[in-house]
This record gives C-alpha cells, structure tokens and sequence, in this order.
C-alpha cells in the first residue's frame, strides 16, 4: 500500500476550508491564553449565553449593538477618549472621583449602585468580585439560569438597565446636570414590561390554537413591580350615555381593585377619550405605583402616548377587544346602574367568571395599598 498525505484534523482525512478554519483558530485561542495582552478578550461562555439572551425573540437591536460594544470595551468612556487625546481628564464626570471604564459606568458608581438595587432585581453589586464587565454577566445570568423560573425576563431587564443607564450617563454628560436613579428605574422597568407583553403576544398569535379561539387574545399579567390597569367604555348612541370600567390586577394576576362609573359623552371617541382620563385620575391615588395601561381603541391609545412621558411613569398599550372583556364587563355593568361603584377588596360576581377564563385565581388574596 502506497504512502499518502492524511489531513490529521478531520476524521476522514481529507482537508477542508472548514476543518482548516477550526484548527487555525483554535491554535490561536490557545497562543492568546499563554500569552497576556492588553487588548480585550471576553470569555466564550460568555458570548454563547449572550448570544443566547440577544436571540431574535429578545431585546432590540440597538440594544443588542450597545452590550456588543460595552463587552469588547468600544464605548465612547472617558479613559479611552484621554488616551486618544480627544478629552482633557479620564475621571468619570458624574463622581469625578475614578476613571471612566465601562466596568465603573454600569456597575461600581454610586448611582449605578442605586439603579441595580433599586430595579426589580433588587441586585447588590459586589465591587470585590468583579474585574470586567463581562465577567459579571456571565456569572450572574449562569445564577440566574439555575435559579430563576423566569430567567429569559430577567436577562431582559438587566439588558435594558445597562442601556438605560447608558442613556441617563449621556443625558446627564450633555445636559450638564445630575442622573436620576428613579427614572432611569421607571424607564428601564417600564420598557422591558412593554418590550416582553408584546412578546408574549407575538407567542400566542403565532402558537397553534383551536379554530374557535383562532382570533382571541389572552390578558398577559405586567412584570413586577408594575400592576396592569384595563379600561373600557360603553357608549349608548341615543341617551349619550357613558358606562366606564377599570379594572388593576398585579403581576401574578391577582385582583386588586374594580371601578364603574357613568357619565355624558356626544360621540364614541369623546368617550373614549374620557375613559383615559378617568383611567389616569383613577392611578394617581396610588402615589409612585409603576401602571400599565391597556385600551382598545387604537386610536385613543396612540393620541395619549405621546404626552404620557410627561406624567407619572406609565405606559398605554394597545389590545384586543377579547383581552379586554373585565374592562368591559364592568363598563356594561355601570351602564345599568345609576351611581359609580368601586371594588377595593373583591370583584362583583359576575365579573369572577371573566377573570376565571383569563387564567386567574379567584376570590383574590389581597388588595392593592
């Protein structure tokens, strides 16, 4: 048997572009692990949970783009830009008292301390155990994963803060002025809600159903700390008569309080509108609880986003009619009675079969405070 050449990386022996590709870069993964440099080299279990997080199911590009960036240290932070002589200091211009690196920016400054534990993590950054950014990742979201039921949501909400901190350093760099740890909080929290219910429903409407249930919407629960408040309104054409209803239920789908009340209106997006307003009067005898809001009427929904930025945190989302049907129970329900009614404890009982069918536990076990 005559001797020939035998290519010692693949198991049939015969060499390929692929095969080469592996070897090369595995022996140059080996090289750059005995050999200590400067530059930045993130650990691969890190990039495969990352990749995993970032999944085209999870959170937004530009937020996928910043964490990218953040992991091989390419943000615009204060030290880099001194070493290219582009800035005059590298201290780190919200605390002026340590260098601007990624690693200080998102976890180890006092503000940023605030935000993580603040946050509905309730996460106490331990400055002694970490020595880049994705170290922490990587060992926090490995905890997450072998702890948590919901560990994909949570993975989300620590990508978001990261982003929101982001933004709240640059606001406060270019403005001049001081970061808020509430409202990059309320941001950051409200954004992950809005980002993981339109999620879910994207789940549900793509998910194989029975034909009579081909069109329905579920109500989905808000994420903690959030409670979800529905509204719906019962226009009668002739009387110009309005029948509102509200009802707020927590994140694991508890019922925390019910309101019907009547009221004038000339035109169904008249009353639709006024439904808005009873909704926002109705939340803000709950002080600095985050809301989420829900309506069926798309258009009411999009006219209101644009000045809610401007109140109390909250945020107006659009759902169907069918995931909707508590709301409008009790609008039905305060059309046929002649004075406004408020549930704080117990839904009325023809509302329990509504909450019921949505998937929730009734009576309820505790009340909104």
């Amino acid at each position: 048997m005559s001797n020939r050449l035998v290519w010692p990386r693949d198991r049939n022996g015969c060499y390929s572009v692929r095969s080469g590709y592996h070897w090369l870069h595995s022996v140059n993964v080996v090289r750059r692990l005995h050999h200590p440099s400067s530059s930045t080299t993130v650990d691969t279990d890190c990039w495969k949970m990352m990749w995993k997080t970032m999944s085209p199911s999870s959170p937004l590009p530009k937020i996928k783009t910043f964490l990218w960036r953040a992991l091989w240290n390419a943000i615009a932070a204060f030290v880099k830009l001194f070493r290219r002589k582009c800035s005059q200091t590298s201290l780190y211009p919200l605390c002026n008292c340590y260098l601007e690196t990624v690693k200080h920016m998102l976890l180890l400054c006092p503000w940023v301390e605030t935000v993580w534990f603040g946050s509905p993590l309730s996460l106490r950054v331990d400055k002694c155990s970490i020595s880049t950014l994705d170290v922490w990742l990587c060992s926090t979201f490995s905890t997450i994963g072998t702890e948590q039921n919901n560990g994909d949501g949570i993975k989300t909400i620590i990508c978001f803060l990261c982003w929101h901190i982001w933004k709240e350093r640059c606001k406060a760099v270019i403005e001049q002025c001081s970061p808020s740890s509430r409202d990059t909080i309320q941001r950051a929290s409200n954004a992950a809600n809005e980002f993981l219910s339109s999620r879910e429903r994207c789940k549900a409407n793509h998910s194989p159903r029975p034909k009579n249930l081909a069109h329905n919407t579920a109500w989905l629960p808000p994420l903690s700390p959030l409670v979800k408040l529905n509204v719906d309104v019962a226009w009668e054409r002739i009387s110009k008569s309005v029948g509102i209803g509200m009802v707020v239920r927590d994140h694991n789908g508890q019922f925390l309080e019910g309101k019907s009340l009547l009221a004038q209106a000339d035109s169904a997006l008249t009353a639709e509108c006024l439904a808005c307003l009873e909704g926002c009067r109705f939340s803000s005898d709950w002080g600095d609880q985050l809301v989420s809001f829900e309506f069926d009427c798309l258009e009411a929904v999009k006219s209101i986003n644009g000045d809610i930025s401007r109140g109390k945190s909250c945020s107006w989302t659009w759902i169907r009619k069918t995931a909707n049907e508590a709301a409008d129970h009790l609008a039905q329900l305060a059309k046929s009675r002649m004075c406004n009614e408020v549930w704080a404890y117990r839904p009325p009982s023809s509302l329990t079969f509504i909450l019921n069918k949505d998937g929730l536990s009734c009576p309820p076990n505790k009340c909104l405070v």
